[in-house]
């Protein structure tokens, strides 16, 4: 109970820095590049976004669950992840380079696009994340990220300082996922050498085993991705991407905050595994409101505030120049409580062994997404694209678990809207 505690602790100090200073800089870059050059980065963003649910294969939920239960064999699936990831990673942004060469029409573009394509290897190829959480060390993710927080931060003050390019920003970026990187796999190696010397033995049964449960987890990552990132992309296409640096900077606001959901749900899954491990469907239910009922209660709060004073919010923080944002971020707000209320159904559903649910549901949400903001950007512009989006996180989150186990998360997600039911659920 005690280490479960201190690990949320340190999840929750990682996360608190992530948002604050995340949303400090980006709000200082923003108002540097101007909505154009911070929207080609966000634009950039959201393509890249896509790899790692493509390289991951829906494999960290899968680790995890074989790291708590037995941590020897979870160790083996980690290497044999960490070796899956590097080659398709290669493959796909091979590709994605020489598309790249063809769609953009900028030298500055290309390059900027490319930095950050290749760059994300460091956080597509981080297995070391789920190793630490799922044996509740989060102090060492914490320790990386802010070590690479700083270094990212003091980068980005001095291109600003020297009038840098958008080129240096998205330099930045990748010097601080590789600093991350580089830290948490020196601690994992030394914690794990001896005991991954029979790994590659044992790899082809462990990469059979992850393409056969993680393929339709990393369908639904893929998804997932699509459906969160759509409006970004395609408001790039159909519109420019001005109106993405808009939209990228509601985003900061509307989600600078969820990292009190996800480190919740993160450190608090653990608890989750071993309910199931009990066999008893009760504990089980209780254990699973309790985490629906702490992840609305933390998200109401912040969502209210931001939603009510979106203006004065936009006009202090950016500028004049992204009064256009204030219009979008009311609604992205909102997107966000949906989003951790789904990102927890997601994780619970996953012990529970609904992966072939999640694939099909994930589908469903991002296709009708596509249609969505493709239907309402040429009409209602960045409107259209939050509204598309909010449709899809309310449907992903919420409605459509309906359709799993006779309703069972359903059902568990209605309870904790009833205000007598929050608390009891809040007690428990």
């Amino acid at each position: 109970m005690n280490r479960a505690l201190l690990n949320t602790g340190w999840i929750l100090t990682e996360k608190v820095m992530f948002a604050l200073a995340g949303i400090f800089i980006n709000v200082y870059v923003a108002r540097y590049l101007g909505p154009d050059a911070f929207g080609l980065i966000g634009f950039s963003m959201a393509i890249v976004a896509l790899i790692s649910p493509l390289v991951k294969l829906g494999s960290e939920n899968v680790v995890f669950n074989r790291l708590v239960r037995n941590q020897p064999s979870g160790l083996l699936l980690l290497e044999t992840s960490g070796r899956i990831r590097a080659l398709l990673f290669a493959c796909i942004a091979l590709l994605l380079t020489v598309g790249a060469l063809f769609y953009f029409e900028s030298r500055e573009a290309i390059i900027v696009f490319c930095i950050l394509l290749w760059g994300s290897f460091f956080t597509a190829n981080d297995i070391f994340a789920v190793f630490f959480n799922a044996l509740l060390n989060a102090k060492f993710n914490t320790l990386a990220g802010n070590i690479a927080l700083a270094i990212g931060v003091v980068l980005k003050l001095v291109f600003i300082k020297f009038g840098g390019s958008v080129i240096w920003f998205a330099s930045a970026n990748v010097a601080q996922w590789a600093v991350s990187y580089a830290i948490k796999w020196r601690v994992y190696r030394r914690q794990t050498r001896d005991r991954v010397r029979d790994f590659n033995g044992k790899s082809r049964r462990h990469t059979r085993h992850l393409l056969k449960v993680g393929l339709p987890l990393a369908i639904s990552s893929i998804s997932i991705a699509i459906y969160t990132r759509t409006d970004q992309i395609m408001l790039g296409a159909m519109v420019d991407q001005t109106h993405v640096g808009y939209y990228s900077a509601a985003l900061t606001l509307s989600q600078g905050w969820m990292f009190l959901p996800m480190a919740i749900i993160t450190s608090y899954m653990v608890r989750i595994n071993e309910a199931a491990r009990h066999n008893d469907p009760a504990l089980f239910d209780r254990k699973v409101r309790k985490l629906f009922a702490m992840v609305l209660f933390i998200t109401l709060g912040p969502a209210i505030f931001i939603g009510v004073l979106s203006e004065p919010l936009v006009e202090l923080l950016y500028g004049a120049d992204y009064a256009p944002a204030a219009m979008v971020l009311s609604i992205t707000v909102i997107s966000s409580v949906f989003s951790g209320l789904g990102t927890a159904a997601h994780s619970v559903i996953t012990v529970l062994g609904g992966y072939g649910f999640l694939l099909r549901k994930m589908i469903a949400v991002s296709l009708l997404n596509i249609g969505l903001n493709y239907l309402l950007i040429p009409q209602l512009g960045l409107t259209g694209a939050a509204l598309s989006t909010l449709c899809a996180e309310i449907l992903s989150a919420f409605v459509l678990n309906l359709l799993y186990s006779r309703g069972r998360i359903f059902r568990l997600q209605l309870e904790v809207l009833m205000p007598h039911k929050l608390r009891e659920s809040l007690r428990v």
